[in-house]
């Protein structure tokens, strides 16, 4: 009999990290064999309207009924809430094992102030997945356990051993333009970059509600130097990869930023701030380059070594395709759902049966 396992999450578009995660694994489960049944947490294409979107995911929830595994991925703070909790409990009442899918950011200021409410919620699965050892450590400290399963990377798309370019720098940043995703950061850091290298470019690829902000700030800064993709699809992302001299993740705070594996798995070195999970996938100075958190100065000093001794960027980068496939879950390879199943005890439906 064919496994039927819901996938609860937002599914592109709008893209996003989680978004594509859940694309992702949803293509990974049908080659692996499942039926699989998308209940789509925001159906809207943007965050908003909540209401309807609310409303709408509680219809869909009845797609619970008869499914042997429930996928149910995990933000933070509202979004948990309301799209994770709340599928929590119908999978519970409709009879279908579930896993929480955690991967939502700010984790540990989330559950320093909700801890004692997700708890009750996160026991109602049969367990719960992180995609790396940074966060199964922030469930522990907080007296949950978590499974790893590393994410899906999809490295067919990526591209293979990029040739250094003889262009001018190409600096690539792919963040939300929020607070957090910290892109002003990497703005005030190519300041300092564009004035030792007049060529240079920093591509930003991501938007929200600070972009307004960000255009400013970049015309202070560096005009003409700062170009806005928006928000790009992945293969445009890999395309790209193909041309950036590097990528900065800036953010304020990380758990497992897939764009960092992207690159490393494309030999593009990799300048990050040393916030949450990110030190867990990067030892500075040998598979990418790590500065201090919320600091720009810092940020650009390491940009900037980069840039003069792309030789030994080049070894980074490629120690760091080395040691990125301890991180990812690639994207062709078979063999995701029994894992899955295993994690959340349940047995696998026999071959020969239908629905």
């Amino acid at each position: 009999m064919t496994t039927k396992v819901a996938v609860v999450a937002g599914f592109p578009p709008p893209p996003g990290g989680m978004p594509h995660q859940a694309e992702m694994l949803a293509d990974v489960l049908a080659r692996d064999g499942a039926h699989v049944v998308k209940i789509n947490t925001n159906p809207f294409g943007r965050r908003k309207p909540r209401g309807p979107r609310f409303l709408h995911v509680l219809r869909e929830l009845r797609k619970l009924r008869g499914c042997d595994l429930a996928l149910i991925f995990g933000g933070s703070y509202a979004s948990f809430f309301a799209f994770s909790a709340v599928p929590l409990v119908a999978a519970r009442l409709l009879g279908a094992p579930a896993v929480l899918m955690y991967k939502g950011g700010l984790a540990r200021f989330f559950f320093k102030k909700w801890g004692w409410l997700v708890r009750p919620f996160s026991r109602l699965a049969r367990a719960v997945v992180v995609p790396g050892r940074y966060l199964q450590g922030v469930f522990a400290s907080f007296g949950m356990r978590a499974h790893v399963v590393a994410d899906i990377v999809d490295v067919a798309r990526l591209p293979q051993r990029r040739p250094a370019g003889d262009g001018p720098p190409f600096i690539l940043c792919p963040r939300r333009h929020d607070y957090v995703g910290g892109v002003d950061l990497a703005i005030r850091a190519f300041g300092r970059v564009a004035e030792k290298f007049p060529a240079a470019e920093l591509h930003l690829c991501g938007d929200g509600d600070a972009r307004p902000k960000l255009e400013r700030l970049a015309g202070e800064v560096a005009p003409g130097r700062v170009r806005f993709h928006g928000f790009v699809a992945h293969g445009e992302l890999a395309r790209l990869l193909e041309k950036a001299t590097l990528l900065v993740n800036s953010t304020r705070d990380d758990n497992h930023p897939n764009s960092v594996l992207e690159a490393m798995w494309a030999d593009v070195p990799v300048v990050a701030a040393a916030v949450g999970g990110v030190p867990t996938l990067i030892r500075d100075g040998e598979t990418g380059f790590l500065a201090a958190p919320e600091d720009p100065e810092a940020l650009a000093a390491k940009i900037i070594f980069v840039l003069n001794n792309p030789g030994v960027a080049a070894e980074v980068a490629a120690r760091a395709r080395e040691a990125v496939v301890e991180f990812i879950w690639p994207y062709e390879q078979t063999g995701l759902l029994k894992i899955l199943l295993d994690v959340a005890n349940v047995r696998p439906k026999g071959p020969g049966a239908r629905d």
